[in-house]
């Protein structure tokens, strides 16, 4: 049985908090889209050069302090606001995660 969509969600999480590169990017299928305000980032190498700039935005600091507003799962779709202050004062992102991978992203947020 394939990981649900709320367990993908929290091991994105913790990747992210732990800023592990290999394991953000290795939640997304090969043919995976990120909608983003700076474009699409299709396909594993895509999807590693927006995370490695968001990274380097999203300083240790932020991600320590990563808290999760709301978050809403329906089968394989989910909706999550979040804040990482001092750096992201609001966020949100929704996913379509299929086969205990993500397919689809999109993410929006204003910087603090």
């Amino acid at each position: 049985m394939a990981p649900t969509t709320e367990s993908v969600l929290t091991q994105h999480v913790q990747a992210l908090v732990s800023r592990n590169l290999d394991s953000i990017v290795s939640d997304y299928s090969q043919d995976a889209v990120v909608f983003t305000p700076n474009g699409a980032f299709k396909g594993p190498e895509n999807i590693r050069t927006f995370f490695t700039g968001a990274l380097v935005m999203l300083l240790p600091e932020a991600t320590n302090n990563l808290a999760v507003i709301k978050q809403d799962i329906d089968g394989e779709f989910a909706y999550v606001l979040w804040s990482a202050l001092p750096v992201i004062a609001f966020a949100g992102d929704t996913f379509c995660v299929r086969d205990g991978k993500i397919i689809l992203q999109s993410f929006v947020t204003q910087m603090g």
